[in-house]
């Protein structure tokens, strides 16, 4: 049975593009056609994706500024943040791919993740922050970007550091970090929104492992990402142009995907049983 639906029309010209555009393309090409050339975006999401939001938006109110005038923070204050966001969250389209598995394992899994973090830099968080959850729009070779950085801090005048927060299973080593792409992106952004700047620092924290991770990039490196982006944008751009370019790559990664039923490589809906 081919599923594969016919495009009435497509404009290669996108206005703005992102990390997670780029990073879709380059994971499955008609994943990318669903998403950003059909416009189909469902609900549906991974547990896993589900807790990483609630301990994003737990770590958000954390650097609230009322928050950072305070002496100290409790770790049991921070707890009830993250019940009532996993409560006030929650929805009837979340699922799990690992069937032996149950909500509360990844309720757990999320708890756990701040309180590596809480022990690792509080009860007081007098970090230097510039914003949370901060949006900036930037150019690169005369295509727009936009990007959204977990957290900037500035620790003096001219100084930057990006935080992004990880809640997987892994952590980068050194050398997965300074390949990294996301935030080589992000620091482009700043150094367009911020300059004239002296130093910026990329920092990962890889909440599961209560592991940090800090590295920063030459101008010689950024000039090589600039390139690289500019040159997959293109590419975009150019295969988007025919829909026999967007074709499916099947991985491990498509028992996270819920698209399977607008997927011409699917047959099925994705057999992930839904959470509780």
């Amino acid at each position: 049975m081919n599923k594969k639906k016919q495009l009435a029309f497509i404009d290669p010209r996108f206005s703005i593009f992102s990390y997670s555009q780029i990073s879709t393309f380059q994971t499955c090409r008609e994943q990318f056609r669903i998403i950003y050339l059909d416009g189909k975006r469902k609900k549906d999401e991974s547990i896993e994706a589900f807790m990483g939001k609630c301990v994003h938006e737990t770590l958000e109110w954390l650097y609230k500024k009322e928050n950072m005038l305070k002496p100290y923070i409790t770790f049991d204050k921070l707890c009830k943040i993250y019940d009532n966001t996993w409560q006030d969250k929650w929805h009837d389209k979340i699922y799990i791919v690992d069937h032996s598995l149950e909500s509360n394992h990844f309720y757990a899994t999320g708890k756990r993740c701040l309180s590596n973090y809480y022990h690792r830099y509080g009860p007081i968080f007098d970090q230097k922050v510039y914003a949370t959850e901060l949006t900036l729009d930037f150019q690169i070779n005369n295509y727009q970007f936009k990007g959204i950085i977990d957290r900037l801090d500035q620790p003096k005048k001219g100084s930057w550091v990006i935080h992004d927060y990880k809640s997987g299973k892994r952590a980068m080593t050194q050398n997965m970090a300074k390949r990294d792409l996301q935030l080589a992106l992000y620091q482009i952004a700043v150094e367009q929104n911020f300059g004239p700047v002296e130093k910026i620092a990329l920092t990962w924290h890889f909440l599961r492992n209560g592991v940090e991770m800090t590295i920063t990039h030459t101008q010689e490196e950024i000039s090589k990402f600039k390139n690289m982006l500019s040159k997959r944008v293109k590419q975009i751009i150019n295969l988007s142009s025919n829909i026999e370019n967007l074709y499916p790559k099947e991985s491990i990664l498509c028992n996270w995907c819920y698209l399977w039923d607008e997927c011409s490589a699917k047959v099925s809906p994705n057999p992930s049983k839904k959470a509780y």
